[in-house]
């Protein structure tokens, strides 16, 4: 029986936006990546302007507003819709009305922060050479919306912006739209090449003896500790997924979990885990868990070097509890632990398992238009403030890592996996627009110079392997470069049952049943079970002619 409930009204998923700075960029590329003639434009008190060269339109915004409202293009607009598909007349509606729900203080703190002022003045070079404000005109418009009743939105924005007319540079602006979350389109473009090299079928099924992402026997429980680190001042809750079936001769799992998530971010792998007799960990890192992101808008650059300090201090309580407490007497295999994390937690993973921090190099990589971020390589860019150069954490009762979709394109430098110690997993997803494949995983996976598996899920989106019951409301997140068209809950079901076969797998191979599950850990077992709408491939190395395609593809503008 599971002790602690699920809690109802835990959405960490849109705490984590709230963090990456999400509404502002959210607000942002609605406007850029829609129709583009009328969700590129919306800038001006009364009229648009767009210009293309010696060429230019006008747009009235009273028309934009009238057509957002009823659903009918007004005359003014009758010439510019007679070019467009219903779809498309259907886009620009949709993106005219998005209304972004946000608090106006939240608005306030984010457009006036230093990263938010960057990303303003990104934007704002759309805008006519002798127009530009630097930002401050879209700034203005943007905190007089979010302070008025009808709250933040396209036509609000539009009619609170401080100058009757503003001029669009049209090529300039499709410049900025497909520079938007450079590393996704990367990763779109890399499946085109690489994708048919993916379709071939083994001559043979493999004999599969059972089916691993059935739960095992065991009862499973979760126990709730308080730890405090009174050297750093930090109160730990310390989650424990255990059962009956639990024996000394498996490892111990310590998890990390992402950003602005808690102990239930995989819940149902975790219990999966457990029913087959594994005992694991989750620490909630308490600088950057639900709770701390519902009461605090931006993270300590700390924090990114904080988190490997927890498990390590978890591990060694667990190590005084396993002596000294009665109720877990000898029940923490602590010199036999697997490291496991995802997004966030992934990069904390990796370097308990031995990668090197690389914060010089990191602040090179960072020092470049915000407009090309991912919302994972943003949060990495936060370290670009810490004091040192290089941070090492690695751990020797560290005996295997898995990282599911980590963020870890520039905090590791360009070596700094080279020096991960343990075989490692890696869990990548075609659509992730969090932490984009090619990037955050698939570039780096020749790094890691050990035993190493990268599978990768076509068609998976970055919360597609969360725990359904963690997943808020995605209704209202428009579909932009940075945000949106999430597949999750049961719509992503064969995603989980694939997390589940291979953690467990790579679980056991840390056990004296490890041959037994060798078959999970081969590329003709993905293969064998891929189905039509996740198709799943697992790989050991990339080719070398793919990998000359990738450093090609990293060096390109999108």
């Amino acid at each position: 029986m599971v002790q602690i409930p699920l809690s109802a009204s835990a959405q960490p998923t849109k705490r984590q936006w709230k963090q990456w700075l999400f509404p502002l960029s959210l607000f942002t590329t609605t406007i850029l990546s829609g129709f583009p003639l009328f969700t590129l434009p919306l800038r001006a008190a009364e009229s648009v302007v767009i210009r293309q060269g010696f060429v230019y339109a006008t747009v009235s915004v009273k028309d934009l507003k009238e057509f957002a409202e009823t659903g009918k293009v007004p005359v003014g607009l009758l010439g510019y819709f007679s070019f467009l598909k219903p779809e498309q007349k259907q886009q620009a509606l949709g993106a005219l009305n998005i209304k972004i729900k946000i608090k106006n203080e939240t608005v306030e703190e984010i457009v006036n922060s230093q990263v938010g002022t960057r990303l303003l003045t990104d934007i704002d070079t759309i805008i006519s050479a002798d127009k530009s404000q630097g930002g401050t005109a879209i700034k203005t418009a943007i905190l007089s919306s979010a302070k008025s009743e009808q709250g933040l939105s396209v036509i609000n924005f539009l009619e609170n912006y401080p100058l009757p007319t503003i001029e669009i540079n049209l090529p300039r602006a499709f410049g900025v739209l497909t520079r938007l979350n450079q590393g996704f389109w990367q990763t779109q473009r890399l499946l085109l090449e690489v994708l048919p090299k993916l379709t071939h079928e083994g001559s043979q099924a493999p004999s599969i003896p059972f089916d691993p992402s059935q739960p095992g026997p065991g009862k499973v429980e979760i126990t709730r500790l308080e730890l405090l680190d009174k050297q750093r001042n930090r109160n730990i809750p310390v989650y424990i997924y255990s059962s009956s079936t639990a024996t000394p001769d498996k490892p111990l799992i310590l998890y990390s979990h992402g950003r602005g998530s808690d102990y239930q971010e995989l819940r149902y792998l975790m219990e999966h885990l457990a029913s087959h007799g594994y005992t694991v960990i989750v620490p909630e890192h308490p600088g950057s868990n639900a709770t701390f992101v519902d009461k605090n808008l931006f993270l300590s650059p700390t924090e990114i070097i904080e988190r490997p300090q927890d498990l390590i201090f978890t591990l060694n309580e667990l190590e005084k509890l396993n002596i000294n407490d009665p109720r877990f007497k000898g029940k923490f295999n602590t010199n036999n632990t697997l490291v496991f994390g995802y997004s966030f937690g992934g990069a904390t993973a990796l370097a308990l398992a031995g990668g090197e921090f690389q914060i010089d190099q990191l602040r090179k990589n960072c020092d470049q238009s915000f407009i090309t971020f991912s919302l994972g390589k943003a949060t990495q860019c936060l370290a670009a403030e810490l004091p040192k150069d290089r941070y090492r954490f690695s751990d020797p009762r560290i005996k295997r890592a898995i990282a599911f979709s980590p963020t870890a394109s520039v905090i590791f430098g360009k070596t700094g996996l080279n020096q991960v110690q343990v075989p490692t997993l890696i869990l990548t997803q075609s659509s992730d627009k969090v932490t984009p494949a090619l990037p955050e995983q698939i570039a780096i996976f020749p790094q890691i110079k050990t035993e190493k598996l990268l599978l990768g899920i076509l068609g998976a989106t970055h919360l597609s392997v969360r725990d359904p019951g963690t997943i808020g409301d995605q209704s209202w997140i428009p579909v932009t470069p940075i945000s949106g068209g999430e597949i999750v809950g049961n719509a992503s079901q064969d995603v989980k049952n694939y997390a589940k076969a291979i953690v467990l797998a790579t679980a056991a191979q840390l056990t004296p049943e490890a041959e037994k599950y060798k078959i999970f850990l081969t590329p003709e077992y993905y293969r064998y079970i891929s189905t039509p709408a996740f198709p799943v491939r697992l790989i050991t190395d990339i080719p070398p002619e793919t990998q000359v395609f990738i450093e090609d593809l990293l060096k390109t503008q999108y």
